[in-house]
């Protein structure tokens, strides 16, 4: 009787035990199924998971190459921008040269100027420089640049002047030929070109002979390159000659201009 109790308590004990045993390995099972029906969901999920990082990787790295193309483009521009400045600066420096070493030939008180606008009616060749009465300009004071002879200062303000260009038809300047010695008139028609009027019909201009100023009339200092002889013609009625002249100053570029005193004593 005692034995079979033995062996019921035995069995009782190890039942636990088997039901343990049991229940792993059910576990065990259980997961295996689970691994094997979840394997494509956790493949795509592990799939999908390394696209969005890299796709959130490469996203970041677009940005910083665009943050940076726009640095560079805007470094880019800002080089480009100076070496224009720079380009500029250089010519300006290079005309302004030449401008103080023409104002060494000239007799008489010299004022450098910048042109600062120019009338908008096309009928009137004027233009306005940035020195006034406060810097010494007078009203027909001879205005000329490298090239020659530009104008006569017409209107006086503190810090400003209006010149008036020798294309302008209200513009007279007394002009002497280089070779002949020839007098005549320079007048302005509102044309690129220029005409030397009132010579004398025994005078003998020659194409390609410089026109300059004569001095006459106190406005122009003597010997001011004006032009070039292009052309001879026998005025209206025969009673003189007139040569068409190529004036040396490209006035659509004038951008810095002397304003000279006729005489030394104006100084």
């Amino acid at each position: 009787m005692s034995g079979k109790r033995s062996l019921y308590f035995l069995v009782f004990a190890a039942l636990p035990l088997l039901l343990v045993l049991q229940a792993r390995e059910r576990s065990e099972f259980l997961h295996q199924i689970s691994l094997t029906a979840l394997k494509p969901f956790l493949v795509v999920t592990h799939s999908l998971s390394r696209t969005f990082r890299n796709t959130g990787e490469q996203i970041g790295r677009f940005w910083n190459l665009h943050r940076n193309y726009e640095e560079l483009a805007r470094r880019v521009k800002e080089l480009e921008q100076k070496q224009v400045e720079m380009e500029e600066l250089q010519k300006e420096n290079t005309r302004l040269a030449k401008l103080l070493e023409f104002k060494k030939e000239i007799p008489g008180k010299a004022v450098a100027s910048r042109v600062i606008g120019r009338d908008p009616a096309p009928w009137r060749k004027t233009l306005l420089i940035d020195k006034g009465w406060n810097d010494g300009i007078k009203k027909k004071m001879a205005v000329v640049n490298a090239e020659g002879l530009v104008g006569r200062v017409i209107e006086v303000a503190p810090f400003s002047s209006r010149v008036i260009l020798l294309l302008d038809p209200l513009s007279r300047a007394s002009g002497i030929l280089e070779e002949g010695r020839d007098l005549g008139v320079v007048e302005g028609d509102g044309s690129p070109w220029l005409r030397l009027t009132h010579l004398d019909r025994e005078s003998s201009p020659k194409v390609g002979e410089r026109v300059l100023s004569s001095g006459f009339g106190g406005v122009y200092p003597k010997g001011i390159p004006i032009g070039q002889v292009e052309m001879v013609s026998t005025e209206k009625g025969g009673l003189g000659l007139f040569a068409s002249v190529r004036p040396f100053v490209n006035f659509s570029k004038l951008e810095e201009v002397l304003c000279v005193a006729s005489f030394p004593q104006d100084s």
